[in-house]
């Protein structure tokens, strides 16, 4: 068998070893959630443009800062899809009101952008461009 000072070392060599990979373990948690988070946005944007299109019919994503979630609303429904900001997250935009409007073309109103501010400070933007509603995520430093 083992000694109780042999079983000890391994316990106290097990610990340091821990201790180092749990933050960076946490950190990229982290890093994922945020990501999945952004890949979530994109393709609720590029739904809301599709499905304005294909139902003749507005769609917006409005955000709520006090309740840090977005909502997805079609104006022809009372239904409605709400996602929330992972915890820890913050998230604003320079949208008016923080709501994205699809047309029944498909097309949004106003151009602009969603940042995503993880809980390190790290800061991620998602554009809409104007007619097309196409999306793009960037690194903001």
């Amino acid at each position: 068998g083992f000694s109780l000072i042999e079983v000890t070392i391994v316990f106290a060599i097990w610990a340091v070893l821990l201790s180092l990979a749990v933050p960076s373990f946490l950190q990229m948690v982290q890093r994922l959630q945020g990501q999945c988070f952004m890949e979530k946005l994109s393709v609720d944007i590029i739904y809301a443009a599709n499905e304005a299109l294909s139902q003749r019919g507005k769609v917006k994503i409005e955000f709520s800062i006090d309740y840090n979630q977005y909502v997805v609303r079609r104006s022809w429904q009372m239904g409605r899809r709400i996602v929330n900001v992972p915890r820890g997250f913050t998230i604003y935009s320079n949208f008016n009101n923080g709501t994205i409007v699809f047309n029944e073309l498909g097309h949004v109103g106003q151009a602009g952008s969603f940042y995503l501010v993880y809980p390190d400070g790290m800061k991620k933007r998602l554009t809409v461009y104007m007619a097309s509603g196409r999306v793009a995520v960037s690194t903001v430093k």
